[in-house]
């Protein structure tokens, strides 16, 4: 159960828990890095940082002392479409953790020393993920799946673009997006919602601004893309990228359950072949991405060099499978329950509950309650799986992307493997 209010232009979901003495809450920014124009990419992480480094009323010693100092749990993160500030507390705690909350989103300082300070420090993260084969390897798959559009780039900006990044820009970023209007206060605990409000009241005031924020629509995928790239490893690792469904998409939990099918757990059809049956590699394991207006649908694994021919050819079978042949009843009855399961499991607890309606909001604009979703997923038939799965798992307009100590043959490899499937998509 949750109830949902708006004050002063902003949203308010509140979830109300029973005998806990925790309490979740988080500030959520309809806006992230797909709006980014090109010269200030990485700005809306950028942004993230830079409000943990000290607003009107809190310096950066006071946010994490009368948070993280009382028990409690702060964070944030940057994605596509979405700008999230985060804590865990005592629920006693619930007045100090909001007015911290909403004064580092709406007051931030932006010192222009703390900028370059922490200009330093995300240049030193970008090299991170760079080095970071599993991360490097999503880069380059992202870079094709959606090719010249905003998705296709790295949330966390590039070195170039993040060193030109200035206060101003960060400022009038900060404007732009961050107005009640934008703003969704998601809050799950043992309160009364009327203190919540209250609250709010005094802290969100304010003209009400309400501007919707243009959207480019990337373009439809079409081809074979591969890419290759060297870099001293231990590992070879690869990954494979289809076009998926939209948030909104009354087949998201189709693709869900293929994704549990495939490769969510250790008793998915990739673990089982590629793994177990093989042992080709530790891990492999499947990703599905959902936007406002596409999707996607990611495989990884990493593995030695010499078997990325086996394991592409081997993950190719699996998907022409799921594609051609029906799924049984027991497989399916499986798959349901894990993926009930986890949703379930993440809102019995204030965490889950304020993230999932949080972000349901943000990109349906509403919320379904857990009785609904089980209905739509207990009604899914084995049919509806391999209809879905033959939609998504076009071989004809597929990416793949490769890190590997020594190139040399390998995009032939991937090329010879590949072909047959791309000729019978």
């Amino acid at each position: 159960m949750f109830e949902i209010a708006h004050i002063n232009g902003s949203t308010l979901i509140f979830s109300p828990f029973a005998n806990i003495e925790t309490a979740s809450l988080g500030v959520f920014i309809k806006g992230g890095s797909r709006y980014e124009p090109t010269r200030t990419r990485g700005i809306s992480h950028f942004l993230e940082h830079m409000l943990f480094k000290g607003s009107k009323k809190y310096s950066y010693k006071q946010i994490k002392q009368e948070i993280e100092g009382r028990g409690g749990a702060l964070n944030g993160f940057t994605a596509q479409e979405i700008t999230g500030y985060y804590a865990h507390f005592l629920k006693k705690n619930l007045a100090p953790t909001l007015d911290i909350l909403l004064d580092m989103v709406c007051s931030p300082l932006l010192l222009a020393n703390e900028i370059q300070k922490e200009r330093n420090v995300i240049l030193e993260e970008i090299k991170m993920y760079n080095d970071l084969p599993s991360s490097r390897v999503g880069m380059l798959l992202d870079k094709m799946l959606w090719s010249g559009h905003p998705l296709g780039e790295e949330i966390i900006g590039e070195a170039e673009t993040v060193k030109a990044i200035t206060r101003s820009d960060l400022d009038e970023w900060q404007k732009r997006f961050y107005q009640p209007s934008h703003m969704v206060i998601s809050c799950a605990g043992n309160f009364d919602p009327e203190e919540i409000k209250g609250l709010l009241l005094r802290k969100i005031q304010g003209p009400v601004r309400s501007a919707e924020i243009a959207v480019k629509k990337p373009a439809p995928l079409s081809g074979f893309h591969a890419a290759v790239e060297t870099k001293k490893l231990e590992q070879a690792h690869f990954c494979i990228g289809f076009r998926g469904v939209t948030q909104a998409s009354p087949e998201k939990f189709i693709v869900e359950l293929i994704h549990v099918i495939l490769g969510a757990n250790m008793s998915s059809r990739l673990f089982e072949e590629i793994r177990e049956k093989r042992a080709l590699c530790y891990e492999v394991s499947t990703e599905v991405r959902k936007f406002r207006d596409t999707g996607g649908f990611i495989i990884h694994t990493g593995l030695d060099k010499r078997n990325i021919d086996v394991a592409l050819a081997r993950t190719l079978v699996e998907l022409k499978k799921i594609k051609t042949r029906e799924v049984g009843n027991k497989e399916l009855s499986r798959a349901k329950d894990y993926l009930l399961g986890q949703i379930a499991m993440g809102l019995e607890r204030p965490q889950g509950m304020m993230f999932y309606t949080a972000e349901s909001f943000v990109s349906l604009g509403k919320i379904y309650e857990f009785a609904q979703i089980k209905k739509e997923i207990e009604k899914i038939e084995p049919c509806d799986i391999k209809r879905v799965a033959q939609n998504i798992f076009s071989f004809g307009d597929m990416c793949v992307s490769c890190i590997v100590d020594d190139e040399k043959g390998v995009r032939e490899k991937i090329e010879k493997v590949v072909a047959p499937y791309r000729h019978g998509a």
